[in-house]
């Protein structure tokens, strides 16, 4: 079989620089090394195949290679694993007598490619993985043994090494987990309102509740807060946080206009959001039951499939609409999903992007909207960031928008966070 079906290894096994790197040891009297395990990368393989799998890794190895040079110049020799070219292996150079480099320049190096590489991760997987991904970043550093075959001694690196990244990611999500809590704790969250509008003549029919984590937490946005908060199984009581905030800083939402609010499906068990109590904290902010719309994503309503549905009748039976977000992310199945006959379809902005110059998103969105319509939901594109992709979603004749081209998220007047 034609090795075009699987694309080529970009970057060589470490078999094939064996002996440029023995000879380093050697000469050097240490060697150290920096290795990223993308094997999170694998399940674009499973799903979509080894080409597009090929294209996001050589796309991850060129990005850390070039900052590599920006910081070291030439004194590194990337290569892969044996087997499993997603270990990505990138043998630094260094004279044994460098204390300075070893024990103080390599691991701020580290420290910094790891940043870079989670900082640009997102760009290079989308389309294909959409969950944001970890990368085990680790470092090690091997003294020359005269008695020892150096082929052994970094054969060994890269065993501790592999071992050292997968304990740093514990590390980092032990933190990040005792960073969650004191937020929970302190209830050290803010909100931000992001306009929805009618497309055709401007008017606001209501804003979606989004929260927001303390500056410089590293949990600033709602996905590393959930993603944290997951691992940590902590996701029922962030949940509740958000539920608890968005409604207490909703002072300034119009009689006529909705509040989208977020939920997980198993907020139906939460006694924080019973019947009464909802009523009453709408009641505080001179909102009714039927301004409240509550947002379940697809992936969460096809997984909770039974609660979400216990969740649905719940809900509408006190008066709440229900909004079915991330419609047409690939999560589920869309029959199964609509069979719960949501209010909204809100489509999920990896759709809306680009949509002006790419018919086939646009000939999806025309099927969305024809089932919208025999549904009698509104349909609510997301995400929205340009004029040309606002242009787009109007000629489709989509009745509802959100996005940077339409209104940023911002606090209310008069809400405890805007006091703040």
């Amino acid at each position: 079989m034609s090795v075009s079906l699987y694309g080529e290894r970009s970057v060589p096994p470490v078999s094939e620089n064996m002996d440029p790197i023995v000879q380093q040891l050697m000469t050097d009297g240490a060697l150290g090394l920096i290795l990223v395990d993308a094997t999170p990368l694998c399940d674009i393989e499973r799903y979509y195949g080894a080409r597009p799998f090929r294209k996001a890794l050589e796309a991850l190895s060129q990005r850390i290679s070039s900052r590599l040079s920006q910081k070291i110049g030439q004194r590194y020799c990337m290569v892969s694993a044996a087997m499993e070219e997603e270990i990505l292996l990138f043998f630094v150079y260094g004279s044994r007598t460098d204390a300075q480099f070893f024990g103080y320049d390599l691991p701020l190096l580290t420290r910094d490619l790891r940043e870079f590489v989670s900082a640009g991760l997102k760009r290079i997987v989308y389309p294909y993985l959409i969950d944001s991904v970890d990368l085990p970043v680790g470092r090690g550093v091997v003294f020359c043994r005269p008695f020892q075959r150096p082929e052994t001694q970094i054969r060994e690196l890269i065993s501790r090494t592999l071992e050292a990244s997968h304990f740093e990611v514990e590390r980092a999500t032990r933190e990040k987990g005792d960073t969650l809590e004191r937020i929970l704790l302190e209830e050290a969250l803010s909100n931000v309102y992001e306009p929805i509008i009618e497309l055709a003549d401007h008017t606001v029919i209501g804003y979606e509740a989004l929260i927001r984590g303390p500056h410089a937490s590293g949990l600033e946005t709602p996905a590393q807060l959930f993603s944290v908060a997951y691992k940590c199984n902590l996701e029922y009581e962030l949940d509740s946080l958000c539920r608890r905030l968005a409604l207490r800083n909703a002072r300034g939402i119009e009689p006529r206009q909705k509040l989208f609010l977020n939920i997980l499906p198993t907020s139906i068990h939460d006694p924080d959001f019973s019947g009464m109590r909802i009523r009453d904290e709408l009641e505080q902010i001179d909102l009714a039951p039927q301004n409240l719309v509550l947002e379940i994503s697809e992936r969460e309503a096809i997984s909770n499939f039974k609660v979400f549905r216990e969740a649905i009748g719940h809900f509408s039976n006190l008066g709440f609409g229900i909004a079915l977000d991330d419609i047409g992310s690939g999560y589920s199945s869309l029959e199964t999903a609509l069979e719960l006959a949501p209010d909204y379809l809100k489509i999920d902005m990896s759709l809306v992007r680009g949509i002006n110059d790419q018919p086939p998103k646009q000939e999806l969105l025309r099927g969305l909207q024809g089932l919208a319509e025999k549904l009698q939901a509104a349909l609510i594109a997301e995400g929205i960031e340009t004029e040309e992709e606002l242009d787009a979603i109007r000629e489709l004749s989509i009745k509802c928008g959100q996005g940077y081209a339409i209104g940023r998220g911002a606090p209310f007047c008069g809400s405890p966070d805007d006091a703040s």
